[in-house]
């Protein structure tokens, strides 16, 4: 097991990490056991089955031992995933040290990264579904590395250590360079704020902020067409297809029920599309602070992004066709943390991992890329952050 770093101490990981990580596998172990429970049902049966008159007996004897059958699989699933999940945690090690962050973790196949503070591109916390239902954060930093995306996280704190590893890591990153004090260097256990800093700071002309550029009502109008439209043309090629194979076999008297069942589930489709819209509208947010760019955005699943404006790599106003029509535009703020990638079930993909602003007129994406271009672009920003 690692030692644990003042770092760790001051903010641990969540005692619920544990929890979160047994109940993401749940229903995954339990559709297992079910499929290996049915499985069993066939040769038992055959096995056991000795005629006609003993059916009934036969029958629940077959069920009886399907189900202790995939019960033993499931909890022979269960226990050494928790064991796993608990040697895990024990071995997870992160600490901030005078010139860079060191994060482990593993068990079979352990890994370790060290990230320089002067190479962080940016610092965010999101929470997925089940972050959000147990008060569970994560804490990613980026680098212009794929393994940075993959490893450099801290994941499963509650909200007090994430704000706190946040604004430690800010900290850190903006003074990086500049202050080798060792001290300053890590959080002594008994800290309860993060070490504060003397930094130069930007100097906008003028607020940008969600608030001052907030999302059009054109554009919410536009989005809210696609949610309600999408969903019938898809559902309708679905049915199309499936209308054209059983057109033969069904009288068209029934026809109005396939319509009526067209219609209902284009309906629910396209009101989830809506909450969302909506969610997601109320979710989004974004600050230009003196120190970074502040973004936030999500639905369900929540991700707040701080970019240092020295690891800006260049500003880009965007038009699609659409927008051009309507003169809207957006704004894409690029840094190189955009190499890295996520794991997913479908294996590694990249995202973009800039800041995104939308939804505005083209003459305040001009004017947002303008002030940053004499801000921000124009000028040795070593200063500012890195």
């Amino acid at each position: 097991m690692n030692p644990t770093g003042a770092l760790q101490q001051q903010f641990p990981l969540s005692p619920r990490k544990f929890w979160k990580k047994i109940f993401s596998r749940l229903i995954g172990f339990f559709i297992i056991a079910l499929l290996f429970g049915g499985l069993t049902l066939i040769p038992l049966y055959a096995i056991i089955s000795t005629g006609p008159s003993e059916a009934n007996s036969t029958n629940l004897t077959v069920m009886l031992v399907a189900i202790v059958a995939g019960l033993i699989l499931y909890f022979l699933m269960i226990l050494p995933y928790a064991w796993y999940i608990k040697t895990y945690i024990k071995r997870y090690y992160y600490a901030g040290e005078e010139n860079f962050i060191t994060i482990k973790k593993g068990v079979f196949t352990p890994a370790e990264i060290h990230v320089q503070w002067q190479k962080i591109q940016d610092v965010y916390v999101d929470q997925d579904l089940l972050d959000r239902i147990m008060g569970l954060y994560d804490v990613h930093i980026a680098s212009a590395t794929a393994a940075s995306g993959i490893e450099a996280h801290i994941d499963g704190v509650d909200q007090v250590a994430a704000e706190g590893l946040k604004q430690f890591l800010l900290n850190k990153v903006s003074g990086a360079g500049r202050n080798n004090n060792p001290s300053q260097a890590q959080p002594m256990s008994g800290q309860t704020t993060a070490p504060q800093l003397q930094v130069s700071a930007i100097k906008l002309s003028e607020e940008i902020s969600s608030n001052v550029y907030p999302l059009s009502s054109t554009w919410v109008a536009i989005r809210l067409i696609g949610c309600i439209v999408s969903p019938f043309l898809y559902w309708a090629f679905i049915i199309f297809i499936i209308g054209a194979q059983l057109a033969k076999d069904i009288p068209s008297d029934y026809y109005w029920v396939y319509f009526l069942g067209y219609f209902a589930i284009s309906a629910l489709s396209a009101i989830v599309h809506i909450v969302f819209l909506f969610l997601w509208r109320k979710n989004y947010a974004f600050n230009f602070t003196p120190e970074n760019i502040y973004y936030r955005q999500g639905t369900i699943a929540l991700s707040e992004k701080h970019m240092p404006y020295s690891s800006i790599q260049d500003v880009t106003v965007q038009q699609s066709f659409l927008e051009r029509i309507v003169g809207l535009a957006k704004v894409r703020i690029e840094n190189a943390a955009q190499a890295q990638v996520i794991q997913t079930r479908r294996g590694a993909m990249p995202i973009f991992a800039g800041v995104m602003i939308q939804g505005i007129s083209l003459a305040d994406a001009n004017k947002i890329t303008n002030i940053l271009k004499s801000t921000v672009l124009g000028k040795n920003t070593s200063q500012y952050g890195l």
